[in-house]
C-alpha cells in the first residue's frame, strides 16, 4: 500500500476530471488525500470556508479536502504574499496528512502554483502531471517543478518538448475516454432522445458543455452555408460566449442546456457526425481533449478544427480544418462519409485510449521508478 497526496489544480468533480480519472483507477489499496484548489482570499467563492469542513470520500480510498483560502498570486511580484500563502496552504496539508499517518506519501502535483511550497511539504517522491499549458503563470514555478520531479506525465508532444529542457524523465500521458460508458451506444435499442426528435438531420453533434470561450464561428459559416443541416449542442452553453446571440438565432442551430452525462451516449448514438471546436485561449495547444477519444468510441464520422501547429492524429478517421472554410469541407465531407473500415478503426482507437489503461500506464511507470 502506498500513500499518495494530490494537489489538484480543479475541484473535485461530478464530471470527472483527468485527475479524477487516473486517482481512481489506481489500485484500491493505495490511500489517496486529493488537496482541492484554494478559494481566493476576500473573494465571495462559495466554497471559501469548505476547508473548515470534514474530508470527503468519493470512493473509500480517496479523502477530498478543500485548501484554505490565499491571495491570488501568478508570479513573485508580491514574495511576502507568497510567503503567507505557502505557510497556509503547507500547514494545512501536514496537518491532514499526520491524521491520516501519511507519512512519506507520494506528491502528485498538477499545477505550478505549488511550486515554491514544495520544501515545507513531507514527501518522498514527486510526480507533475502536465496536462495543459500554464504560462500565465511565472516559468520559474514550472521550471522548480519540473526540476526536482521524479517522473513528469504530459499531456502532448507539445507539452513533452516544452518540459525536456528541465528534466529527462518524462512520460506521454494523453487524455483518455471513458469506454464503458460509450459502450452504450453500440446498443440498438436505445432510443432517442426527446430534444432530438423535433430536429430534422443530417444532425452534426457536439458533446457537453460549450464555454464561453469556445470559438463558434466555424459553426456558425458550417450552418449558414448548410441550411439543410441541424447543429446539436448536447450541453450548456455559456452565455458570455460572444456568438452565443447570434447562432442562438438561426433556425438550424440548437441549444439544448444541461444534459447529466450518463445521458450523452443517448445523444451520441443518434448524431450523424460528431464536431469539435477550439478554446480562443489556447488556439495552439496540442493536447488532445477526451471529448475526441470518446467520440472515436462512438464510430461515427468526426469533423474537428485543428491548432494551427498541430500534427492532426488519426487524420485516416478525423476530418478537419484550420479555418472555418475548411471546416465546413470536413463536415462536408464527414456528412458525405461512406465506408465500411472507418467506423470499426474509430472504435479501436477509443478502446485503445480508455481511462483504465491510461491509468494502468501511469501506475506502471511509477512503479518502474520505485514510486508506488
Amino acid at each position: 500500500m502506498a500513500y499518495i497526496i494530490c494537489l489538484g489544480s480543479q475541484r473535485w468533480l461530478k464530471k470527472p476530471t483527468r485527475t479524477q480519472r487516473l486517482l481512481t483507477q489506481l489500485n484500491r489499496y493505495h490511500q489517496i488525500l486529493y488537496f482541492q484548489p484554494a478559494p481566493i482570499r476576500f473573494s465571495r467563492d462559495p466554497h471559501r470556508k469548505d476547508h473548515k469542513k470534514k474530508g470527503w470520500h468519493p470512493q473509500p480510498n480517496i479523502t477530498v479536502y478543500t485548501l484554505p483560502p490565499v491571495f491570488h498570486l501568478t508570479d513573485y511580484e508580491h514574495p511576502r504574499l507568497l510567503a503567507h500563502n505557502d505557510r497556509v496552504l503547507s500547514r494545512f496539508i501536514n496537518d491532514k496528512a499526520r491524521e491520516h499517518q501519511c507519512y512519506n506519501a507520494l506528491l502528485w502535483v498538477c499545477s505550478p502554483v505549488y511550486a515554491t511550497m514544495l520544501d515545507s511539504l513531507d514527501f518522498r517522491g514527486l510526480v507533475y502531471d502536465c496536462y495543459q499549458d500554464w504560462s500565465r503563470f511565472d516559468i520559474r514555478w514550472e521550471s522548480i517543478l519540473a526540476n526536482r520531479s521524479d517522473v513528469l506525465f504530459a499531456a502532448s508532444p507539445g507539452l513533452v518538448e516544452h518540459l525536456a529542457p528541465c528534466n529527462t524523465n518524462i512520460a506521454l500521458l494523453p487524455n483518455g475516454g471513458d469506454a464503458r460508458l460509450y459502450q452504450k451506444t453500440e446498443d440498438l435499442t436505445i432510443q432517442v432522445p426527446a430534444p432530438l426528435l423535433r430536429i430534422r438531420g443530417p444532425l452534426l453533434g457536439y458533446l457537453g458543455d460549450v464555454g464561453r470561450n469556445v470559438d463558434l464561428r466555424p459553426v456558425y459559416r458550417a450552418a449558414k452555408s448548410h441550411p439543410a443541416w441541424s447543429f446539436v449542442f448536447a450541453g450548456r452553453c455559456g452565455r458570455g460566449n460572444p456568438l452565443y446571440e447570434r447562432l442562438s438565432n438561426l433556425p438550424n442551430i440548437h441549444f439544448l442546456g444541461k444534459i447529466e452525462t450518463l445521458d450523452l451516449p443517448g445523444y451520441a448514438a443518434h448524431f450523424d457526425v460528431l464536431i469539435d471546436l477550439l478554446d480562443t485561449q489556447d488556439p495552439d495547444e496540442d493536447v488532445i481533449p477526451s471529448r475526441i477519444y470518446e467520440y472515436l468510441m462512438v464510430g461515427k464520422p468526426i469533423a474537428v478544427m485543428y491548432p494551427l501547429r498541430f500534427i492532426p492524429v488519426y487524420p485516416d478517421v478525423i476530418y478537419g480544418g484550420r479555418s472555418p472554410k475548411e471546416f465546413v469541407e470536413a463536415c462536408e465531407q464527414a456528412v458525405l462519409e461512406n465506408s465500411s473500415w472507418a467506423p470499426a478503426t474509430r472504435k479501436q482507437y477509443g478502446r485503445e485510449a480508455d481511462w483504465t489503461l491510461r491509468a494502468k500506464e501511469a501506475e506502471r511507470i511509477l512503479e518502474s521508478n520505485s514510486l508506488l
